[in-house]
């Protein structure tokens, strides 16, 4: 999935931006950890998959250098950055934290 950032909402709610990319295995690990978050349908989060070899302005403009990178926006400002794998557990805890 792709998304632009002109879909990023500029609500007091969460957006995260998944950078990935298909040839990425580190990126593969982390879609079905991101699919079983975006399945709770939290209110206050929306997700956003960028794929850098689509999308490569937009990686550009987040800084991202290196897959899989996650950015959190809170009222389109950025509050948290991760790169490299994480857990369920702490990608939400963290999601949830930020609120």
């Amino acid at each position: 999935m792709t998304n632009s950032a002109q879909h990023i909402p500029e609500t007091g709610s969460l957006t995260l931006l998944q950078f990935y990319a298909d040839w990425c295995q580190p990126c593969k690990m982390m879609m079905p950890i991101v699919a079983s978050i975006m399945k709770k349908d939290y209110e206050w989060l929306t997700i956003l998959q960028v794929d850098v070899d689509q999308e490569q302005a937009m990686a550009s403009q987040y800084n991202v250098r290196s897959i899989p990178t996650f950015v959190v926006l809170k009222e389109n400002q950025e509050v948290w950055r991760n790169s490299g794998m994480l857990s369920e557990r702490s990608l939400t805890e963290e999601l949830t934290s930020l609120r």
